[in-house]
């Protein structure tokens, strides 16, 4: 109840498009790309306001704990994660996505290569495909690594996560037989415009 209250609470896919068109945007000035170091910054902020907007708190961790977590991802060496960001037409941030191979993840998913261990969008970019062609985007960039599965880890009270049910992600059942939020793509391809 409490995420369909929160789901409410969000700007409509019809009433993001209006403003997408009053702001001079269109879909075609969005740009998909692999962040780099001098990303972090903005990605900090981005990952602290989304985290903090979808679960309607400002008790999140800080900029600068945020911040000091990117620096350590991207200080190691030899990486085969990946994190996807997409800009608006000023270059600022807008979405983000964290793939890492199952060998790079804190808590391995069994029987699966890979972990989308981060995906947000700005809410005022919901409802315009983004989140699918960021899924599209991030199924490739696991394929381009060999990988062809991956689960994510999701909050069962995200408003969002209805998103991983009509994306075709398979609902996993924890060893009471309770899904607590883990979805599964076998096969990445089904992704894949």
């Amino acid at each position: 109840m409490r995420r369909w209250i929160a789901a409410r609470g969000r700007p409509t896919g019809a009433a993001n498009a209006r403003r997408l068109r009053a702001r001079g945007e269109s879909l075609d000035s969005i740009t998909f790309r692999d962040a780099v170091v001098a990303d972090i910054p903005a990605l900090a902020e981005l990952h602290v306001t989304m985290w903090n907007a979808t679960y309607r708190t400002s008790r999140g961790p800080s900029v600068a704990t945020r911040t000091a977590q990117w620096e350590r991802v991207f200080a190691r060496a030899d990486r085969r994660d990946f994190v996807l960001v997409l800009e608006d037409h000023a270059g600022r941030l807008i979405g983000f996505t964290w793939g890492v191979p199952s060998e790079s993840a804190s808590e391995p998913p069994a029987g699966f290569g890979g972990e989308l261990s981060k995906i947000y969008l700005r809410w005022e970019y919901h409802g315009l495909g983004l989140g699918r062609r960021m899924m599209a985007e991030t199924a490739r960039r696991f394929l381009e690594r060999s990988i062809t599965s991956f689960v994510l880890f999701a909050d069962p009270a995200n408003p969002t996560i209805g998103f991983y049910d009509r994306l075709g992600g398979e609902r996993l059942r924890n060893d009471r037989g309770v899904f607590d939020g883990a979805y599964a793509w076998r096969d990445v391809r089904t992704l894949i415009d």
